[in-house]
């Protein structure tokens, strides 16, 4: 397998891209149709946001492809294993995969041996969706702001612990960035996704963690646990007592927590084109916004080049973060 450094990837990205907008396939959108059941393989097991928006999705995209739509859920090793399987699958049309962006654009740089190249053996489709991260906490402790984690994350090193839904997801890459900025040394707790690491979570098993608005709203309303900050520049609609992490006192903390289709490499330009057209008019769709919406996602279409280029940035983004907190790819 070739392994490429951080600016061969952008750059790869950057004329995957161009590439993209090159290709004649909008014009041929109609000339592929599916012949069979078509399967999403979401590298996350049931009952966190990935799994959510697929469910929130399914009937419409059948709808429009005039096919069943079947959602396997491959859950493990950060999503890798989904999208491993998504990498090997023939380039037909009838295998897409959902994966997020710690699959795609932080793993390489976690992972030592993936078993693919995101860069080489995918291609982006489209961006799904963004959701607000949130910081947590279990009722039991003690926390009633971001500071009091610090405050003890600080007199107590190595010690207190935050849950994540894998290595590479995008509540481990805000734990990182929270230690980075906040100069603690907080430990990761990986789980095999987001809803087993929000029961890890109320049950009391960590510390704090950062999961999506959809995963935690419920619980914080429930008092099952405590909301202390939001990952995004200004405060969230559906917590408006919660403070930013910038407001909080975390300067430019700010962690993009989406997710995206993705085909085999390969997969032909009328093929892409209609996948393409069908699942952004399903992220257009007012009922699937509104669904997304109530669990707390923002619906996120978007171009082939559009997803490339939001891949590279973010590839840009963590990888030399990762890189200069020291850790080693395991």
């Amino acid at each position: 397998m070739l392994h490429y450094s951080s600016m061969n990837r952008r750059s790869l990205l950057a004329g995957l891209g161009a590439g993209l907008l090159a290709q004649p396939g909008a014009a041929s959108a109609q000339a592929w149709a599916p012949s069979r059941p078509v399967t999403i393989i979401l590298g996350f097991p049931p009952g966190g946001a990935s799994d959510a928006a697929m469910r929130i999705m399914q009937p419409v995209l059948q709808a429009a492809l005039g096919q069943p739509v079947v959602i396997d859920n491959r859950a493990g090793a950060g999503g890798n294993i989904g999208a491993q399987a998504v990498a090997r699958a023939a380039p037909d049309g009838h295998t897409i995969g959902s994966a997020n962006i710690g699959t795609l654009a932080v793993n390489p740089a976690l992972v030592r041996n993936m078993g693919f190249d995101p860069m080489t053996d995918l291609m982006p489709l489209s961006t799904i969706f963004n959701a607000v991260n949130v910081l947590v906490c279990p009722a039991n402790r003690p926390f009633r702001s971001v500071s009091d984690i610090i405050a003890a994350a600080k007199a107590r090193p190595e010690t207190i612990s935050y849950g994540t839904g894998g290595v590479g997801s995008p509540g481990h890459l805000c734990g990182i960035l929270f230690d980075h900025i906040a100069g603690t040394r907080t430990v990761p707790v990986p789980y095999r996704g987001g809803g087993p690491q929000m029961l890890a979570l109320v049950a009391g098993e960590h510390d704090f963690g950062f999961s999506p608005m959809g995963t935690v709203l419920t619980h914080v309303q429930a008092g099952t646990i405590r909301a202390l900050g939001v990952a995004t520049k200004t405060r969230a609609r559906e917590l408006p007592d919660v403070p930013s992490m910038i407001e909080a006192g975390l300067p430019n903390f700010e962690v993009l927590n989406w997710d995206g289709f993705v085909l085999p490499a390969g997969t032909p330009a009328p093929i892409r084109a209609r996948l393409g057209e069908v699942i952004r008019a399903a992220l257009s769709d007012p009922s699937v916004i509104a669904d997304f919406q109530r669990r707390g996602l923002e619906a996120w279409p978007s171009t082939e080049a559009a997803f490339a280029a939001q891949l590279a940035a973010d590839a840009a983004k963590w990888q030399p973060l990762i890189r200069a907190a020291g850790i080693e790819p395991s």
